[in-house]
């Protein structure tokens, strides 16, 4: 196996985990952080409809979206209800709200862990007992607050993204200001700062070449987070802009303009480690579901070694197992559209990912560890699918 340039172009190992980005301080109504999908930064100007969203995490047209609420008053579901189907008015996409059986997404309240949500059908990769949207009663400050940070959180639950991530704004951000604020008010990072507010998404991603202020999906800009005086509040209501992208994404007449490779993996299980002496390595095996549709594309499985303080082990330069400078092995398929793939559900066991020994840097006897890491390709965007927790163990050479 060589390690292609493909594999080693931005692979976003730990980032997407749907736990992560969370705020870490009581927040403040400013800012969602939503977990987004890897940003590729390739000049397209192909698309031509308008606003922001990512296309490779859309929901079919026409699909019925099953919503469970984890907790909440009956008021308090009634209220997320009504505001979510607002979406429905202009698209050809309904959510359906459940109490039982499994849903696609799972709403929490709480009063410290902001507001976020996963992007599209990423929210099916999500385990059944996990939320996949949070919203904070504490930013509910106000009616039409409470009424935006719902709808906007439902706005990237069917695949739209933050419109301030549009390189056609202009915005120019007074960036240290920015930085001292935001970690005075909502305790970021420079780089969740970085990933949430200065991020610019590759112009495809703008479906065309329309930016709108006016969407519900931008963040408020505040007083001198610009150095040209520029800013806005929160937009209270689903803009003109907004309704014609989700007219597009979701067509009520005719088919979408766009067809992606839409694929997502859920009913991750466990990823199976086996000292396979025969073959002097590790063969591993993990359990999951794969569901394509769209078009076809390419997926690529990854196992990523760590040791055992969590640090990836380094790989050789000159190795056939170095991924981004990191000891690990992958398989490559094409899969076409609309199928319903398993792997390793069966005995005898039909998904194997292997590395031999020799591969691997480390002692005999040492405690190291595993992830599984799926990702989409499709010409020069990579997708994240799925990044598993760690699995434990000690290599036997």
């Amino acid at each position: 196996m060589k390690a292609k340039a493909l594999l080693l172009l931005s692979i976003t190992i730990v980032s997407w985990q749907q736990s992560q980005s969370q705020t870490k301080s009581k927040p403040v109504p400013v800012t969602c952080t939503t977990i987004e999908p890897q940003k590729i930064f390739k000049l397209d100007t192909t698309d031509k409809t308008r606003g922001l969203a990512d296309n490779y995490y859309l929901w079919d047209n026409g699909q019925t979206i099953y919503v469970k609420m984890m907790n909440g008053s009956d008021a308090q579901k009634q209220m997320i209800e009504r505001y979510a189907k607002e979406w429905e008015r202009y698209g050809n996409i309904f959510f359906t709200f459940i109490t039982s059986g499994p849903a696609n997404i799972r709403v929490l309240l709480d009063n410290k862990g902001g507001n976020n949500s996963m992007v599209g059908i990423m929210a099916n990769a999500i385990p059944q007992d996990t939320k996949t949207i949070n919203l904070d009663t504490t930013s509910f400050v106000t009616a039409a607050y409470t009424h935006t940070a719902i709808v906007h959180e439902f706005g990237h639950a069917i695949g739209l993204l933050h419109e301030h991530y549009s390189p056609l704004s202009g915005i120019k951000w007074n960036k240290e200001f920015v930085y001292s604020e935001l970690k005075r008010t909502q305790g970021w990072s420079k780089e969740d700062v970085d990933a949430q507010v200065f991020s610019t998404l590759n112009i495809s991603y703008t479906q065309g070449t329309s930016y709108d202020p006016k969407s519900i999906m931008h963040y408020p800009i505040l007083k001198g987070w610009t150095t040209d005086g520029y800013s806005m509040n929160w937009n209270n209501s689903i803009s003109e802009g907004d309704q014609s992208l989700v007219g597009a994404l979701y067509p009520k007449y005719g088919t979408r303009t766009k067809v992606s490779p839409r694929f997502y993996i859920d009913n991750f299980t466990k990823m199976e480690v086996i000292q396979n002496s025969a073959k002097q390595g590790l063969s591993l095996f993990p359990s999951f579901k794969i569901t394509t549709a769209g078009a076809a594309g390419s997926v690529y499985f990854l196992a990523i070694f760590y040791d055992k303080d969590g640090n990836s082990i380094k790989a050789p330069a000159e190795s056939n197992y170095n991924i981004q400078g990191m000891v690990g092995c992958y398989r490559g398929l094409k899969l076409a559209a609309d199928q319903k793939l398993s792997a390793n559900k069966s005995t005898p066991l039909d998904f194997e990912l292997f590395i031999p020994y020799s591969a691997i840097p480390v002692p005999n006897s040492t405690e190291i560890s595993a992830r599984f890491i799926a990702f989409l390709k499709d010409g020069d965007e990579l997708k994240n699918l799925y990044s598993s927790e760690s699995v434990k163990f000690k290599i036997i050479k």
